[in-house]
């Protein structure tokens, strides 16, 4: 079977579609992800072949506006006005890179946010991929919306408006790509439907509600087990002493001020006996008691740190949740806050810090809990091992080739490897 992976977003969103892609090719699949040319190293890293699609991550993460937005609150919507919108040009040539990504593929496998930029030709099985649940359900609210326990009602409402907000963000980019519109309020309705939608984050976290519909499937993690051997240095860091405290903001480094932020946390991880690893971002020199490292395998690391201070975006909240590490989490906008309260419930971390609130004082208390409480260090424990054993991309694998046995025997055409 030849698969091919279509995936537009940050390091966060690309490096699962990697994972999942090693499987398939484990299981006897031809595989290509297309992507971003930020991440070209690291696919063909994983000996999966390439194909660039337009624009970079940086586009929107590193704009000057995205900081300023974010001031204001974790709205994704308002961060979205304020960010330049790409060219016509831009998003007709991206649309016709994912269309000859997808050409002649036996599978087609899209993120949420590459999903806008496909249509399918009907000539091949396809499938999303969404980093939260987004079907709508009477068990809880739509990410977007405030995680209130308000019922069942309250629920329903916040999908629907959800589903409006997401269809009027997206109309514009489909009519600039020439594709057909999505259904008007709710734009993402044939997935999990229609097509699988698999949601690749742990069962530990939620399970699929009784009204979702069938192919919509929670899977565990996908996590990407490179080859890494740690530099030298960082070994004789991590074993000097107590565990250091890990701080990693990703791919939403470029809204924290490198210099001011590293000043802020550094002060109140010293107050607690501790030393800093930093991880992406930060200014380029640091003091003797720091560790700054731009790439570094996570399930290496972060079990060897005493706490992870990070984003909440939503593979990074996995690689934390895998490590078995107390947390804490900063969360910034679109999903993080959302992973920072559900981390935050589970037990396994402080209570979330916001962006705007980013204050010594808070940071000073939420650390304190992370490493002083036995009951979250218990429980962060306890989810990792859960977490370690669901095998996330094989489940996703077998969901995917049940699929294509199950869309070639509908259409009459027999099954293949």
């Amino acid at each position: 079977m030849r698969a091919s992976l279509v995936v537009l977003g940050s390091r966060g969103d690309v490096q699962p579609f990697i994972a999942l892609g090693t499987t398939l090719k484990a299981r006897g699949h031809e595989v290509t992800l297309a992507t971003h040319a930020d991440f070209e190293t690291l696919v063909r890293e994983a000996e999966l072949d390439f194909v660039e699609l337009p624009g970079s991550p940086r586009d929107f993460l590193a704009h000057p506006a995205l900081a300023e937005a974010l001031q204001q609150g974790a709205s994704l919507f308002r961060a979205a006005r304020k960010v330049p919108r790409p060219t016509t040009e831009h998003i007709r040539g991206l649309a016709a890179e994912v269309a000859k990504a997808t050409a002649g593929a036996d599978l087609v496998v899209n993120s949420i946010l590459s999903r806008i930029s496909f249509e399918s030709d009907g000539s091949a099985p396809w499938g999303s991929v969404s980093w939260w649940p987004l079907n709508p359900t009477a068990q809880w609210p739509a990410m977007i919306a405030p995680q209130a326990g308000l019922g069942r009602i309250y629920n329903r409402v916040t999908h629907r408006v959800g589903g409006l907000l997401d269809w009027i963000t997206i109309r514009g980019f489909r009519k600039d790509a020439q594709l057909p519109a999505l259904p008007f309020g709710a734009p993402y309705g044939e997935l999990g439907r229609d097509v699988p939608l698999l949601c690749p984050v742990t069962r530990s976290l939620f399970t699929e509600p009784s009204d979702w519909p069938e192919l919509s499937r929670v899977t565990g993690y996908w996590f990407w087990d490179r080859e890494w051997t740690p530099p030298q240095d960082l070994v004789d860091f991590m074993d000097a002493g107590t565990p250091p405290v890990t701080l990693s903001f990703g791919s939403i480094w470029p809204v924290h001020p490198p210099t001011e932020t590293l000043d802020k946390v550094l002060a109140v991880v010293r107050s607690h006996g501790r030393r800093l690893v930093l991880v992406g971002g930060g200014p380029a020199t640091v003091p003797e008691d720091v560790f700054r490292i731009d790439d570094v395998h996570y399930p290496w690391l972060l079990p060897r740190s005493s706490v992870v201070i990070h984003h909440g975006g939503c593979n990074t909240t996995g690689e934390a949740l895998r490590s078995g590490r107390p947390q804490v989490v900063v969360p910034t906008f679109a999903d993080s806050p959302f992973w920072a309260a559900r981390v935050h419930a589970l037990g396994v971390a402080a209570k979330p810090i916001p962006f705007q609130k980013f204050t010594l004082d808070r940071l000073d208390e939420a650390l304190g809990d992370a490493l002083g409480d036995e009951n979250i260090r218990r429980t962060a424990h306890d989810i990792g091992e859960y977490v370690r054993a669901e095998q996330g991309t094989e489940k996703a694998a077998e969901i995917l080739e049940e699929w294509v046995q199950r869309w070639r025997t509908r259409k009459g055409m027999g099954v293949t490897a």
